[in-house]
């Protein structure tokens, strides 16, 4: 009896798999679907030794270390060519800095959102896209989604976007409020539009519009124009000065069978968000050489334009590259416009950079960096020397399979008397390094059309 039921099950069991087997088969054939929907997953996790990360550390101060992670789920919609949604929220951690046993307040294992956007599609050449939404544009030198920091970066904004025989043009909105702050967290306030940046976006308005313009088959031309709007208002004082920076840019590219070459220029006015007059710029050139498959060198020089440091200025001559991604332009170990503050000097970075890599599972990079400043610096009894140090910085790259990748990295720093005064420490040791290794798994978890 035992048998025949067995048998009866398998014959069943055949039976409802060939046929579900026939129905994708078919579906296959003659598909129709209208819908599509992805999921995705990410779990990134990276270790740090951080012996002056950011900034010098004093002889008298110990190496940072942690582990932190990045889990992150990406839920993409489509509806034909008419509709794309994307959903991802994301949570980041510090191993051992929750509870093990979590509590009704989450221990610091809160959900965020990442991005959440719909993309409407107006017409053949035009689409808007509404939400949180990444920013990149260019090599990320001005707008980046900044993905080396386990949050990576966002806007809130709307996004009307026209692409036609590879000319672009993108342009951007953003209007902020933060009710937290100065309106008791109350959704339904009815008085009263000042803004705080406390926990919150560094600016009230944004507008940016962005074109690509090709010439030619090797080479193109972008630009860029953005206005920003600050206001930064008190509980006790509601300072309601709106106080508008520009920048403006453009970029040169080319690119050949060997030779690629960038040559790029920004400049910015109006005032900064204290309210002083600016007048600043950024030119960076570089060139990169592929000797054949394998082997790529390059080379290039930035300079940022900044302040002088100990004497008096009436206009704010620093630049300012408000949402970059600047982890992959002035040094790994993040000295310059991103962490603590360097008094607002200038910088000039000449780099020579050289790349393997491995039939596209394996590279390793490496970079040099001589870091000068432009700027006068001294305080009241002192004049300092234009040396910034160097920086060398080793990455190298391993895809294990289809869904992971190993990486690791280690850079120094060779500090100078002016380094440690910019940085505000004035003993600071004369060799910095940092060593990471991060392991990066985004597998497809689901895939669907219907």
């Amino acid at each position: 009896m035992k048998q025949l039921i067995l048998s009866r099950i398998t014959v069943l069991f055949v039976f409802f798999n060939s046929f579900f087997l026939f129905q994708s088969i078919k579906a296959q054939e003659i598909d129709t679907s209208e819908n599509q929907l992805a999921i995705y997953a990410q779990l990134r996790t990276r270790f740090e030794f951080r012996d002056g990360t950011y900034r010098p550390l004093a002889p008298n101060e110990l190496p940072a270390a942690l582990i932190s992670d990045r889990i992150r789920l990406s839920f993409d919609y489509k509806y034909k060519s008419s509709l794309i949604v994307k959903i991802s929220p994301q949570t980041l951690g510090i191993w051992g800095q929750a509870n093990m046993v979590q509590g009704i307040e989450n221990g610091g294992n809160k959900i965020a959102i990442f991005e959440a956007w719909s993309k409407l599609r107006i017409s053949d050449f035009v689409n808007v896209k509404i939400g949180r939404q990444v920013i990149s544009l260019d090599d990320e030198r001005f707008f980046g989604e900044t993905d080396w920091l386990q949050g990576g970066r966002v806007h809130d904004a709307v996004s009307l976007n026209f692409n036609k025989n590879n000319f672009e043009i993108k342009s951007f909105f953003a209007y902020n409020q933060n009710y937290k702050t100065l309106y008791g967290n109350n959704y339904s306030n009815v008085s009263g539009n000042s803004y705080n940046t406390t926990d919150a976006f560094p600016y009230k308005w944004m507008q940016t519009v962005w074109g690509l313009l090709p010439i030619g088959k090797k080479s193109k031309i972008t630009l860029l124009a953005t206005n920003l709007g600050f206001q930064q208002s008190t509980i006790s004082a509601r300072d309601t000065v709106v106080y508008y920076n520009q920048t403006f840019g453009i970029n040169f590219y080319y690119n050949c069978q060997k030779i690629s070459a960038m040559l790029i220029g920004y400049f910015q006015c109006g005032q900064n968000s204290f309210g002083v007059t600016t007048q600043a710029y950024l030119a960076s050139a570089s060139i990169s050489y592929k000797i054949n498959d394998a082997f790529f060198i390059g080379m290039g020089s930035d300079l940022v334009s900044g302040n002088n440091v100990g004497s008096s200025q009436n206009i704010n001559t620093a630049f300012n590259p408000y949402f970059h991604t600047g982890h992959k332009f002035y040094g790994n170990m993040d000295y310059y416009y991103v962490g603590n503050s360097h008094k607002n000097a200038g910088i000039s970075d000449s780099y020579f950079k050289i790349t393997c890599k491995n039939k596209g599972n394996s590279s390793i990079n490496l970079a040099l960096h001589q870091f000068v400043t432009p700027n006068n610096i001294k305080d009241i009894s002192k004049v300092y020397d234009s040396n910034l140090g160097q920086e060398a910085d080793l990455y190298a790259l391993y895809k294990l399979n289809k869904f992971a990748t190993f990486e690791v990295g280690y850079s120094f720093y060779l500090t100078t008397p002016t380094v440690n005064f910019l940085k505000n420490i004035p003993n600071g040791k004369y060799f910095q390094q940092w060593v990471w290794t991060s392991v990066n798994i985004t597998p497809q978890l689901f895939k669907s059309k219907f």
